[in-house]
């Protein structure tokens, strides 16, 4: 306004109804322009490994597969998307898919358009990735090649637009990410109906790894697939997992009562008296309860606690009793009393971590992977499924490193032996959070994965 010499607000503001040079100012000074090359690229290996190919599966000719980047900003990430499926696919896969990129701000899609960065951008690019595509320009810059730059078609445009041209149109995938953060619920929800009409069935929608949730809005179905997050636009599986809500009508079956004992004699139970005497705990108290009898090793009088306490339409007891059958290495029955609490709440953190525990201990590592990536998705700052999604990737030093440096920095701020989860992990804080500060260190000693302990 001062710049301007606006008197008023009113004033201000019917400037920019009427000025599109003064409005175009006013976008470039509001949007935040955070972006670089090969951001969450998790998410680009989700393109290339599993959407893509099933697109190019399905096609015998004809259109190429349409690929929209939505708020791209300075074009970071319709380039970076651009140069993974030329890595993966090779030069002559831009015949057969077709990129286009669009932003609100003027400014910043001249500058995409140029493809002249600084050093900033490329902060997550590889060295490699970098020597191939992009020519130094001065001592701190640098331009995309031509080769990269001509498959990207950039338009000026508002996501807010009530009717988007028949340019955009007719999308296969639909990257959306780390704009929607920005957008309240029904300003997401408006937006995301809109990406919804310009999309073909089948289609895909792939959002930042920090607000996928936060669009989980019902205007599309979200999915996973290879770790991965993202929303279909129609019901069609692909072989790949829905991840549905149930009806909120729906109850949790009928939490398991009967005590197993499949190591000891039927003639010598614990009687359920010597379990701690509590009259209608709350929950804390009972969780406190079940915490000192696994110190004693008092499994089945855990239990016992359990199922008297167990209400039919609360999902915590049968959780608590899938831990203590971990405890027990009834490795099955603790999954199968997970996956119960999954059908009544998908996105439970503790069934997750206790189905990842029971896999791991039974030598799943692909499942207990895909649990425990679940977990850190879904609660990125419980810090045991950090350490232990590390303790897996045998295979994989630099991200076994990078993850055990997130549980120690996690453990520093919030050392919980239960790691912000309502189940009593109880685990040794002091053991791991040493194990932690040396292998995230050492690149050296990744490849072994500690077997006892935690």
């Amino acid at each position: 306004m001062e710049v301007t010499r606006a008197a008023a607000l009113s004033a201000y503001y019917a400037r920019l109804l009427g000025d599109e040079s003064e409005f175009q100012e006013f976008v470039t000074h509001l949007t935040v322009n955070e972006t670089y090359f090969f951001r969450e690229p998790s998410q680009l290996a989700l393109l290339t490994d599993v959407l893509l190919p099933r697109l190019l599966a399905g096609r015998d000719g004809g259109e190429p597969i349409r690929i929209f980047s939505a708020g791209c900003s300075s074009g970071e990430e319709p380039y970076s998307i651009a140069m993974a499926v030329r890595e993966k696919f090779g030069a002559g896969i831009h015949g057969q898919v077709s990129i286009v990129a669009a932003d609100i701000d003027r400014c910043a899609l001249a500058r995409a358009r140029q493809a002249e960065y600084g050093e900033f951008s490329f902060r997550a690019l590889s060295p490699d990735l970098r020597a191939r595509y992009f020519s130094p320009r001065g001592a701190h810059r640098s331009v995309l090649d031509a080769a990269v730059r001509d498959v990207v078609e950039f338009r000026q445009f508002n996501l807010l637009t009530p009717h988007y041209p028949s340019g955009l149109s007719g999308f296969d995938i639909v990257f959306f990410r780390n704009v929607s953060i920005y957008f309240d619920a029904d300003t997401r929800r408006a937006v995301l109906q809109r990406l919804h009409a310009v999309m073909n069935d089948g289609a895909s929608l792939v959002l930042g790894a920090s607000e996928t949730l936060a669009n989980d809005l019902g205007v599309f179905e979200l999915r996973e697939a290879s770790g991965g997050f993202y929303f279909a636009k129609s019901a069609a599986a692909n072989g790949h997992m829905p991840l549905a809500r149930p009806s909120p009508e729906a109850k949790p079956p009928a939490p398991t009562r009967t005590v197993p004992s499949p190591r000891r004699s039927p003639a010598r139970p614990q009687p359920v008296a010597e379990a701690p005497a509590v009259t209608a705990p709350g929950w804390s108290a009972t969780m406190e309860a079940v915490r000192r009898l696994l110190r004693d090793k008092q499994h089945e009088q855990a239990l016992a606690l359990i199922g008297s306490l167990a209400p039919e339409d609360d999902i915590r007891p049968r959780l608590l009793e899938s831990h203590v059958r971990l405890q027990m290495r009834q490795f099955s029955e603790a999954a199968g009393l997970a996956r119960q609490v999954l059908l009544f709440n998908n996105w439970s953190a503790e069934a997750h971590m206790l189905i990842g525990l029971a896999c791991k201990w039974q030598g799943d590592v692909e499942n207990a992977v895909r649990a425990f990536r679940i977990l850190v998705y879904s609660k990125p700052d419980c810090w045991p499924a950090h350490y232990y999604l590390a303790a897996l990737c045998r295979d994989d030093e630099a991200s076994a490193r990078r993850g055990f440096a997130t549980a120690l920095r996690q453990i520093d701020a919030h050392p919980d032996p239960d790691g912000g989860l309502e189940l009593p992990l109880d685990l040794p804080v002091a053991d791991i959070r040493f194990l932690c500060e040396r292998r995230s260190a050492a690149a050296s000693s990744m490849t072994r994965v500690a077997s006892h302990g935690a």
